[in-house]
């Protein structure tokens, strides 16, 4: 599949990528499939040490839109400012290596853009699934642009990471990501992109946002905590404002990985029903006690019925969270297969 260039792309997808083989072929094949075909993707192999490499090496060979930078371990924000600084398109759209991005995705996301010249940065809504694909949660944040800011200050997610699309020159205008707050540095790039334009997000998902026990959200909590605390008093003294104690985090209680009995009540808050069911026989099978699988078992259910009968008396069939389903590439999947760069566990299908 050959695109041939008679003018540099609209959207470049910057992709940093490590050790991501059991996800990363859905991941990639979903930018591939977009509706708007004006793209390049730029992979930044971050040193793995599993399949990843030749997986995105056959990629490139089968689309050549896709590029793939191979660096040594240099962590996340070096591949990103080295993925950004070779792109050449005037919109840089962030995404993961073991996210799905929507099939509408950047097409969307481009049209905002072009109907905000003011906007610097357009994010959007998640659904979260687990590690083999189930829906477990929408998650949105706010659109306006005030409210966006008030969550940074406040220590609250502005934008979801990967769901999110920069015009290139207020990018470069800031200097990009900023190494010294690397496992913070989104949360630090949109508060330093607010004073150059408008933030917003997209009320409709962008992204499924696959959570699992690798996920850097799990890994690098107490990182993140003190690095936050460091940001958001630099944020308050560039507006001249005095750091409200209120957000900065004295807690030192580790955080733990959320387990099944925590999903299995987010999936039936949601009304994602095959999700919380999911979670609640990996919960039964753990060996948790009988007591706190009684009790996450008896709330998940109670959830799931209030949303059940919500849905059905107050929103539209359309609108039903519980319906939603999330884009799957079988011949993707399938040819990856058959040249060894696939794993069991990427292939996006549905656990019994």
């Amino acid at each position: 599949m050959n695109f041939r260039r008679v003018h540099d792309p609209l959207i470049s997808v910057v992709m940093p990528v490590y050790n991501a083989d059991k996800y990363l072929v859905p991941a990639v094949a979903s930018i591939i499939e977009q509706t708007s075909r004006d793209w390049e993707l730029i992979c930044v192999n971050d040193g793995s040490t599993d399949t990843s490499r030749q997986i995105l090496e056959w990629f490139a060979e089968q689309d050549n839109r896709i590029r793939v930078v191979n660096q040594s371990n240099l962590g996340i924000v070096a591949a990103l400012n080295g993925g950004c600084a070779i792109a050449r398109a005037p919109l840089i759209c962030r995404m993961d290596a073991d996210d799905i991005a929507m099939p509408d995705r950047l097409e969307r996301q481009a049209q905002t853009m072009r109907r905000q010249p003011n906007c610097t940065v357009v994010g959007g809504a998640i659904v979260e699934i687990d590690a083999d694909g189930e829906p477990l949660n929408l998650s949105r944040l706010p659109s306006e642009h005030e409210a966006i800011v008030d969550h940074l200050l406040h220590r609250r997610t502005g934008h979801f990471h990967p769901t999110t699309m920069i015009r290139a020159e207020a990018l470069e205008a800031v200097g990009g990501y900023r190494s010294k707050y690397q496992w913070v540095e989104d949360h630090d790039l949109w508060l330093r992109l607010a004073h150059r334009g408008n933030l917003t997000n997209l009320a409709e998902p962008v992204l499924c946002y696959r959570q699992h026990a690798g996920s850097v959200c799990w890994q690098r909590a107490a990182q993140q905590r003190q690095l936050m605390n460091d940001l958001l008093r630099e944020a308050y003294a560039a507006r001249g404002l005095e750091t409200p104690a209120s957000v900065i985090s004295t807690n030192e209680a580790p955080r733990s990985a959320a387990g099944p009995g925590k999903w299995a009540r987010i999936a039936a808050k949601g009304g994602f029903s095959r999700g919380c069911w999911k979670q609640l026989r990996s919960l039964h099978r753990s060996d948790a006690p009988w007591s706190y699988k009684a009790r996450m078992t008896a709330e998940a259910l109670l959830r799931l019925a209030i949303k059940r009968g919500h849905d059905w008396f107050i929103r539209s069939p359309s609108e039903r969270a519980g319906d939603f389903v999330v884009p799957t590439f079988p011949q993707w999947q399938q040819r990856a297969a058959e040249r060894g760069h696939t794993a069991k566990s990427c292939n996006n299908e549905r656990a019994a």
